[in-house]
């Protein structure tokens, strides 16, 4: 990783670092150590920690924070209610799910949370990268996670759905399965953040999904990430 006044430079991502209050919500010590540790070493990020769902809150309510990140064991151990309690209690955040693993129970459960994604494989950059996505208002899904997403779903899902989609549309799909925020996208396009915007919204709305990362998830399922590409290469 290169770095220099929180300017992070990562393979196809040059981006910066946002001045940002971030949450971390863990319970495991050593990890948690680790991760704050490494956050703190940030210039522009205040990090606050803890290893409970209580003291979770209380600190989402005190320092309402501008990024939140929660293990996806606590996560599931609250029955899956801990994320929307975080958010009644500081409603600006914005949620980053963290996960070592996923299994089959929880996978639709997850995959149904308007949430940024990121996998624990010790790549410190892409967690920066998922934070200031996250910051902007956008979605971060971790490459690795899309991937143990796409493998556990308990059903395929048909690509007959994407055939509905305009061309500018798939443009704009292509776009955000790379993690890019809707700024990025209209730059990438040459259009402006409005209508990046809009072609996200037009997307969820015709694929009947939920949020950007159900229409992520359904891209990388449905092949999009390498037939759908070359079409629209070609």
């Amino acid at each position: 990783m290169n770095q220099n006044n929180n300017n992070i430079i990562i393979p196809d991502y040059a981006f910066k670092l946002p001045v940002a209050t971030v949450l971390l919500i863990k319970r495991d010590p050593f990890q948690r150590f680790g991760l704050s540790k490494i956050l703190a070493q940030q210039e522009s990020l205040t990090i606050h920690d803890c290893a409970d769902d209580y003291k979770g809150l209380r600190l989402a309510r005190q320092y309402k924070p501008d990024v939140i990140i929660l293990d996806l064991e606590m996560l599931v151990s609250s029955d899956f209610k801990l994320h929307q309690e975080l958010i009644e209690q500081s409603p600006k955040s914005k949620l980053i799910i963290s996960a070592n693993r996923i299994d089959r129970e929880t996978t639709l459960k997850v995959y149904s949370i308007p949430a940024s994604y990121y996998y624990e494989d010790g790549d410190m950059p892409r967690l920066l990268l998922a934070i200031a996505t996250a910051f902007e208002g956008s979605i971060y899904v971790h490459p690795s996670t899309s991937n143990l997403l796409s493998n556990n779903l308990l059903m395929p899902i048909s690509s007959s759905g994407l055939d509905s989609l305009a061309p500018q549309e798939l443009a704009a799909l292509k776009h955000l399965t790379t993690g890019k925020s809707y700024q990025e996208i209209a730059q990438s396009m040459c259009i402006s953040t409005h209508t990046a915007r809009n072609y996200i919204c037009e997307i969820i709305k015709k694929l009947g999904l939920k949020n950007r990362t159900q229409a992520i998830v359904v891209a990388v399922c449905s092949g999009f990430c390498g037939e759908k590409k070359d079409q629209l290469r070609s």
